[in-house]
């Protein structure tokens, strides 16, 4: 079984990655220049640093301070996200769960880092927030990704939400949790 995404694979990503971005934006209200301003990248596992794997997450989101080359103030700096795919994690979900479609999967998983970046940028949530606020914070992201991706009639969401709501089910061997990482700034 392969390791990493398949050129097909990337391709679905891409698919994904357009319609979680569109859904968080409409139901945000974001404009495309406020979209922007949320800078972050999409990261599949042969692109990421040693600290941005997880053993388990299906995906994580790392946080990075970014400066422009000609700004040296620190006022000028800015965070910067990497939504961290782990595509062997990913992959070995879909193998252990037949009924996972990747898009849907891709979905699921791109609009909650997208949803977690909002909330960060918003300052609704705290990046490096633990324990019990962290678990609190999780559970609300999953409620409004759920909530993003529900007038989505053209993907099957219902089995990525059973495995995700239904521990019974084998929700956390799939996603023992969707990591955010306290990456060091840069």
């Amino acid at each position: 079984m392969a390791a990493y995404f398949s050129e097909a694979d990337k391709r679905v990503l891409c698919q994904a990655a357009v319609i979680a971005e569109d859904m968080t934006s409409d139901f945000y209200k974001l404009s495309h220049s406020r979209w922007l301003r949320s800078r972050y990248d999409i990261l599949t596992r042969e692109q990421l640093r040693a600290e941005e794997v997880s053993p388990h997450a299906l995906a994580m989101v790392s946080r990075y301070a970014g400066r422009w080359p000609d700004r040296l103030l620190p006022s000028a700096a800015f965070d910067y996200y990497r939504i961290c795919l782990q595509d062997p994690n990913i992959l070995a979900a879909l193998r252990r769960r037949p009924q996972l479609s990747l898009l849907a999967l891709m979905c699921y998983v791109l609009t909650h880092e997208l949803v977690h970046i909002v909330r960060f940028s918003r300052f609704e949530a705290r990046f490096d927030a633990g324990g019990a606020e962290r678990a609190a914070e999780e559970r609300l992201v999953h409620r409004l990704t759920r909530q993003i991706l529900a007038p989505v009639r053209c993907l099957d969401l219902a089995p990525v939400i059973d495995v995700y709501e239904s521990p019974s089910s084998g929700g956390s061997d799939v996603c023992p949790s969707m990591s955010i990482s306290a990456a060091p700034a840069a």
